[in-house]
């Protein structure tokens, strides 16, 4: 007997903490037309350890390279005809998978649904985003750094990407999943919000490398093949600024004036317009970097 192709595919990838992978798999059980895949380094038995019995029925993706090759070798394994992918840290909201079956079962012109995060730290719940947008999201997605605030929010139409989903110019969350949020919604094409919670996660903390991430998705939109519209290339900028900001200033607390100094002046020259008349401590900031700069 032919076996019935599941409708969403579920994409856990294995991190380091046990813990976050079988809390990832609870929130994902028992979901109705989604299948399970776990994707993540088999070889040394100590993956399939801790998922212990809870494997049974799991779709196993054996996985060596970087988190952009592991997440589209799982996608390249998936049966389904939509997608999500559960990073490290998050879970499913209950009513997460009916709630994206039913906006992208309902509408085939849209792409990609997603919904609210709520971020745990520690008692409190913040929901992530406070407002989205159905439609055309891909001047939001440039705008606002909360619009997908975790992969769990974000199921898509697998036969929406082109050729591997997952860029290999990332490794970090963040960009992953921006990169492709902006590659679905190019040309705008449509989303659709949920205006539920659909994820959960813990805050998320960006090391150096991921600031240098989200540095190089910007100047990709900035400088791709596609171009921008006015406004959109003003939030384009604008994101670029902020992210070169966070960049320098993570060179600054370790004393490389000097880099923190250049990146700075890079982030003004992006977006002079973020920094105008609004911004004067960050600007006498700027000054004292570019002072200490000049002494070292």
């Amino acid at each position: 007997m032919e076996s019935v192709s599941p409708r969403l595919s579920i994409i856990l990838m294995a991190g380091e903490d046990p813990g976050d992978l079988r809390a990832a798999l609870a929130s994902a059980r028992g979901a109705s037309d989604a299948e399970v895949l776990v994707a993540g380094d088999f070889a040394d038995g100590r993956l399939a350890d801790a998922l212990g019995p809870e494997r049974e029925g799991l779709c196993l993706v054996p996985t060596a390279g970087g988190p952009a090759a592991a997440r589209n070798e799982a996608c390249a394994r998936a049966r389904g005809e939509f997608h999500l992918v559960v990073d490290g840290g998050e879970r499913l909201a209950p009513g997460a998978v009916e709630a994206h079956l039913e906006a992208l079962g309902g509408d085939e012109s849209l792409v990609a649904s997603y919904g609210r995060t709520a971020v745990r730290r520690g008692g409190r719940i913040r929901l992530l985003p406070e407002e989205g947008k159905h439609g055309s999201v891909a001047r939001r997605l440039l705008g606002e750094k909360h619009l997908v605030a975790s992969s769990a929010c974000l199921a898509w139409r697998a036969a929406a990407c082109d050729g591997p989903p997952f860029s290999g110019e990332y490794a970090s969350g963040r960009a992953l999943r921006l990169d492709l949020a902006l590659r679905l919604a190019a040309g705008g094409r449509p989303f659709a919000f949920l205006p539920c919670t659909v994820a959960e996660r813990e805050p998320e903390r960006l090391d150096r490398d991921a600031h240098e991430e989200m540095v190089k998705v910007f100047l990709g939109v900035l400088y791709g093949p596609e171009s921008l519209d006015e406004k959109s290339e003003q939030r384009a900028r604008f994101r670029l600024a902020r992210s070169l900001v966070a960049l320098g200033k993570s060179y600054y607390r370790e004393g490389d004036h000097r880099r923190a100094g250049k990146l700075f002046d890079e982030a003004v020259k992006a977006a002079p317009g973020y920094f105008r008349g609004r911004r004067y401590q960050f600007l006498n900031f700027v000054k004292t970097t570019f002072a200490r700069r000049a002494g070292d």
